[in-house]
């Protein structure tokens, strides 16, 4: 029996048969092609396993991460432990109370001494003081007089103290305001104040004071050494000057002895 013949020789006979065969030359010149083509596809096939091995040489940064994580500490976390709870402290808001009312000072008074005279020393401790807290030139007493103005009395039902315009006048003692003018005819800014003074009433005149001075009113409680005003020219007047007067029980007196005696000086 005869063997078969391969068909694949057959096959391999006919397509040689139809195929045009380039000479040898020709297969010679493209051989440097192939080489070509044949190296770089060996060195794609080669480059993905020699870059692990680029990337494992001495490369400083890769080193420094690795020994940093090395060195890294770790934590240890008990299964069993539980969670602590975290006590916050409590607030509340309220309204801040309005701040205070805001209260004036007293207006500041003004002027000073201009002169003073050995006529009378003060006690500060006396329940009855003088209308100055020293002595002042007196320029005009008590009783009948060539009035110095026309209008004036002639019959001076007080005394003219003069300290210079201006001065603080202070009460002569406890007591409650029953008059004021503000002002009013001869006497011009003025006040009257009523005092029980050892168990008798009297009271005290302070007459032609500054305009805008006066700081009192009817009814008010006031105090020893409190300021009523300051030394002025209103009304009836020539100058500067404090009248002051006497009187008990609506009597005018010399003003000049009684303070005397009850002072003590």
């Amino acid at each position: 029996m005869t063997s078969p013949t391969p068909s694949y020789s057959r096959r391999r006979d006919l397509r040689s048969q139809r195929r045009n065969v380039a000479p040898k030359s020709a297969r010679r010149k493209n051989r440097p092609w192939q080489t070509i083509i044949a190296t770089a596809a060996a060195t794609l096939l080669a480059a993905p396993f020699a870059l692990p091995a680029f990337a494992d040489s001495a490369e400083p940064d890769a080193i420094d991460v690795i020994r940093v994580l090395e060195q890294a500490q770790t934590v240890s976390i008990n299964a069993d432990a539980t969670g602590v709870a975290i006590t916050r402290e409590g607030y509340t808001v309220t309204t801040p109370p309005p701040p205070p009312p805001l209260v004036p000072a007293p207006q500041a008074l003004t002027g000073g001494y201009a002169s003073t005279a050995d006529t009378f020393t003060n006690n500060p401790a006396s329940p009855v003081q003088w209308p100055f807290t020293q002595g002042v030139p007196i320029s005009d007493g008590f009783g009948y007089r060539s009035a110095p103005c026309a209008g004036c009395s002639s019959k001076h039902q007080g005394i003219d103290m003069n300290p210079g315009r201006g001065t603080p006048i202070q009460i002569i003692a406890d007591g409650v305001v029953s008059e004021i003018g503000n002002p009013s005819g001869e006497l011009g800014v003025y006040a009257i104040i009523d005092h029980v003074i050892d168990g008798e009433r009297i009271s005290s005149l302070y007459a032609h004071m500054l305009a805008g001075s006066l700081r009192v009113n009817v009814g008010d409680q006031v105090r020893v050494t409190d300021i009523v005003g300051q030394v002025g020219s209103t009304g009836m007047s020539t100058g500067a000057h404090l009248h002051f007067g006497i009187m008990r029980d609506r009597a005018f007196i010399d003003p000049y002895p009684y303070m005397k005696e009850k002072v003590g000086s």
